[in-house]
């Protein structure tokens, strides 16, 4: 039998949010039967504190040859910009932080072209135009990947707005998958073991409620919560506050709201592991959040959700369309209250449709075929290499390219400005 080949796949895999450490998960249970190993890859190269996510290797790693992989896969997530991440405390060194979001897919590409390996798109996400002096690369970079795909229609318009090009796919969230990582009986013990740790009685049903700060920006919380009781107490069920993403402050808001519910809740602040979370979401009765990823997984396990899109993005959109459920889509927390009211029971299989594991399975074959066939793109992985230090040169000077050439002494730092990786004025312009 012959050896297993290792894919990359890039992502902020380092960070404790629920969805983006799936990816590389849903990943490897796609690709493992194909013959692949996954390797994750992350700004940091750390691993986030939940036992079952993937540790990482950092970017630096991915672009130095250490590892020789049979290819490299970008996303998922929102992943698709050029903005700075010194925002986020866990990127907050600008150093890192200025440029690691563009070396996710930029730099893989970069890195799948200094190898000579095919690079596939799985189905990431677009959150801002670019500008007009950031096309050309972006497009060299989409016409250097063997298999180019995003979550949406919006992201498609915003990754190439001058022609609807056919050859970007449109894929459902590949999180859509989560089943195969963990079937519904698989996550009943893990199920039981929180109720347990959490003093809820074994029986309870349980109201899954996911609350991030932009979705509650000018809300009145006293009355948000005094609404969620009422609602959870008129359907018999037990509000649990679910907080998938430790990095945007979902704990310390959670906490908020369990002061407001005034009454006894299920609080997930400090979840053990992913599965856990799974585990949570899965065996609810219903789902009402502002989280997409927490949609997908009550969806994906037969649990009603509701949407929160306050605001609103491409991406809820995007996944209800796949769905064919526009109706979920609330703009208030008082219009998901009365949705909700309408929901049916939770079900025992999936309630995406058909369509939606079709479209994955279509997508993992074509990701499978690009790392099959790797001279396909060759040229132009190389002609994007090639632009890449065009402009580099360009831009910092001849002294850039001739920099190994030179010992120490004679060495001088290449300017600091107007490099592909010099963000701030992007971060400017679409902050």
């Amino acid at each position: 039998m012959s050896a297993r080949r290792t894919i990359l796949i890039s992502g902020m895999f380092d960070m404790n949010n629920y969805g983006d450490l799936l990816f590389p998960l849903v990943a490897r249970a796609r690709l493992v039967d194909a013959g692949y190993d996954v390797v994750a890859v992350s700004p940091t190269g750390g691993q986030a504190d939940f036992p079952d996510a993937m540790p990482t290797i950092d970017i630096g790693e991915m672009l130095s040859g250490a590892i020789a992989p049979a290819g490299i896969l970008i996303g998922g997530g929102y992943m698709i910009h050029a903005n700075s991440l010194a925002f986020l405390d866990h990127y907050g060194d600008p150093s890192l932080g200025n440029w690691a979001g563009a070396g996710l897919w930029l730099g893989a590409t970069l890195a799948a072209a200094l190898r000579d390996i095919p690079i596939a798109w799985n189905a990431p996400g677009v959150p801002h135009p670019f500008s007009s002096r950031q096309r050309r690369v972006i497009d060299a970079a989409r016409h250097a990947a063997s298999y180019v795909s995003v979550r949406d229609e919006g992201s498609r318009h915003l990754l190439a707005p001058a022609t609807e090009d056919a050859s970007i796919a449109i894929v459902p969230d590949p999180i859509a998958d989560l089943p195969r990582l963990w079937s519904r009986a698989d996550l009943a013990d893990p199920f039981r073991q929180l109720l347990a740790r959490k003093g809820i009685a074994p029986d309870a049903q349980l109201l899954a409620i996911h609350i991030r700060n932009r979705s509650v920006a000018g809300v009145d919380r006293q009355a948000l919560g005094s609404a969620l009781r009422q609602f959870a107490q008129a359907g018999r069920m037990v509000p649990m506050l679910v907080a998938v993403g430790q990095n945007h402050d979902d704990p310390a808001v959670a906490r908020q709201f369990a002061d407001s519910l005034g009454a006894p809740c299920l609080m997930l602040d400090d979840p053990l592991s992913l599965q856990e979370i799974s585990a949570a979401i899965a065996h609810s009765a219903l789902y009402i959040g502002a989280s997409l990823h927490g949609y997908v997984a009550a969806s994906a396990y037969g649990v009603p959700g509701i949407l929160v899109g306050r605001p609103s993005y491409n991406k809820f959109s995007g996944f209800l369309a796949h769905c064919g459920r526009p109706q979920d889509l609330a703009r208030t927390w008082e219009e998901a209250l009365t949705m909700a009211s309408t929901k049916g029971q939770r079900q025992d299989g999936s309630l995406l449709p058909a369509s939606i594991t079709d479209a994955l399975d279509h997508h993992w074959t074509r990701i499978t075929a690009a790392f099959d066939a790797p001279v396909e793109r060759r040229e132009e992985r190389r002609d994007f290499a090639l632009s890449w230090m065009r402009d580099m040169i360009a831009n910092d000077g001849p002294g850039w390219a001739l920099q190994p050439i030179l010992n120490r002494r004679m060495r001088t730092q290449p300017a600091a400005a107007g490099g592909l990786f010099d963000l701030s004025p992007i971060a400017k312009e679409h902050p």
